[in-house]
C-alpha cells in the first residue's frame, strides 16, 4: 500500500472508530477489545463516522458465530451505513492484514469493486 493510501486508511480508520463514540468492553466481555470497522478502511467506502455505525459483537459460541448488539440504547437497524465490531485485536490484526494480502496478490486495482462473502 502506497504511503497516500496508507495515509487515507488511517484517517478512514480515526473516523470510524476514534471518533469519541466507541467505548472498549472490559475483558471479560471481550478480551483486548478493539474496533473493527466495515466497510474496510482501505476502501473509499470506509471512514464513514463512527456514531451513524451498528455497534456488535461477534462472538463464537457452540461452532458458530453470533452477533449481538453491543449496546441496548444503540439498536442495530440494518439500515446503519457501516458497522463498528467489538473484537479482539488479535482477530482484527488479522483481518486486517487478509485484506490487505488480499488486495495485493488479488491485484486488486484502484477503484476496482470487489465483493465480500462471510463464511465459516
Amino acid at each position: 500500500m502506497s504511503a497516500e493510501a496508507e495515509s487515507a486508511a488511517n484517517s478512514n480508520r480515526r473516523a470510524t472508530c476514534e471518533d469519541g463514540t466507541f467505548v472498549p468492553f472490559d475483558d471479560d466481555i471481550v478480551v483486548d477489545d478493539s474496533c473493527d470497522e466495515f466497510p474496510f478502511a482501505g476502501t473509499y467506502e470506509g471512514g464513514t463516522v463512527g456514531s451513524f455505525c451498528a455497534d456488535i459483537v461477534p462472538l463464537f459460541e457452540d461452532g458458530q458465530w453470533y452477533i449481538y448488539e453491543a449496546s441496548a440504547d444503540k439498536p442495530v437497524t440494518y439500515h446503519e451505513p457501516c458497522v463498528r465490531g467489538h473484537v479482539p485485536l488479535t482477530y482484527n490484526s488479522a483481518a486486517g492484514g487478509k485484506y490487505g494480502s488480499f488486495v495485493q496478490t488479488d491485484r486488486v486495482l484502484d477503484t476496482e469493486s470487489f465483493n465480500v462473502t462471510v463464511t465459516d
